[in-house]
């Protein structure tokens, strides 16, 4: 028995060895191991990333340039008052240029419409002319203010109607704008 007891002791040692310091050395290289693989596949996403930065930018700019085209018809005023005060007097002169008269122009409302900082205003406009140059302005309005919406459109006349019939065109219509925003 003591013959065995060094062989005995070497493969205590070698089981020690291999309990106390080779197990927790190779629980650690697995452990950094799968650390290194997380931070290798991190870099391979980041890479990738990077790689797609230029596309990504081409398509803002391309999305930017569509929204820009979207929102070209909408009017950029600084404040609504104002632009109500603008609108009026292009809607006097052209209904004038046309051989009518605006006799009656309200701002009902404005709401916004909570997205791009847009604005619609409700406006009813009342014109009196004859019925050629009246119906001549209402296609000019529609082809000069494309974000108009109309909603309501009644006329009003006495006996016969004729181009040369007198009569009063009232237009109940929205009007969607962009509000600048303050810097």
């Amino acid at each position: 028995m003591l013959r065995n007891k060094p062989l005995l002791l070497t493969i205590l040692a070698i089981l020690v060895l291999a309990r106390f310091v080779l197990v927790p050395l190779q629980q650690q290289q697995q452990a950094q191991y799968q650390q290194l693989d997380a931070l290798t596949k991190r870099l391979q996403r980041s890479e990738a990333l990077l790689q797609q930065k230029q596309k990504l930018a081409l398509l803002q700019t391309e999305q930017q340039q569509y929204l820009d085209q979207l929102l070209q018809p909408f009017p950029v005023v600084a404040n609504s008052s104002q632009y109500r005060l603008q609108l009026q007097q292009q809607l006097q002169k052209l209904a004038t240029a046309q051989g009518a008269s605006v006799t009656f122009f309200d701002w009902l409302s404005d709401t916004p419409l909570q997205v791009f900082n847009l604005q619609r205003s409700r406006v009813s406009l009342r014109v009196k002319g004859t019925a050629a140059n009246v119906m001549l302005l209402h296609t000019q309005i529609e082809q000069q203010f494309p974000h108009f919406m109309f909603r309501d459109i009644k006329a009003s006349w006495r006996g016969a109607l004729n181009q040369h019939s007198e009569i009063e065109l009232t237009l109940l219509f929205e009007a969607d704008y962009l509000l600048q925003e303050a810097s």
